[in-house]
């Protein structure tokens, strides 16, 4: 089972994941979702994966498609709270040279005010 819940903060959009983002149709929904928020103005994206438990190829190519997106716009994308499990996936992929990925959500924001005032 996967939810997922979108908030429009005031300089960035926030994604908090939930269970194991793993069927395709709910990678494709989170993707859509997200990607039609994102503007030149709104070109950021906070991803939490604090409450995730599983990710596979489905959940990693709408995780690049929603950072390439911010950073046409100028932005980025910032992921926080990995698990552990999670983390040698993305170690072992590659993508932790991708993403820009920070431990806590208070350093995710603290990491995005820094981007933005440069």
């Amino acid at each position: 089972m996967f939810n997922f819940q979108i908030t429009n903060k005031n300089s960035f959009i926030q994604l908090d994941l939930q269970g194991r983002l793993m069927i395709h149709e709910d990678a494709q929904k989170l993707q859509n979702q997200t990607t039609s928020l994102l503007s030149k103005e709104n070109n950021h994206v906070i991803v939490n994966f604090e409450k995730l438990s599983y990710l596979n190829s489905s959940g990693l190519g709408a995780l690049i498609t929603i950072l390439t997106k911010s950073r046409n716009f100028g932005g980025d994308t910032i992921i926080t709270n990995v698990p552990e499990i999670i983390k040698e996936l993305l170690l072992v992929s590659k993508l932790n040279t991708v993403f820009k990925i920070e431990e806590t959500y208070s350093q995710a924001v603290h990491s995005l005010d820094k981007i933005k005032n440069n």
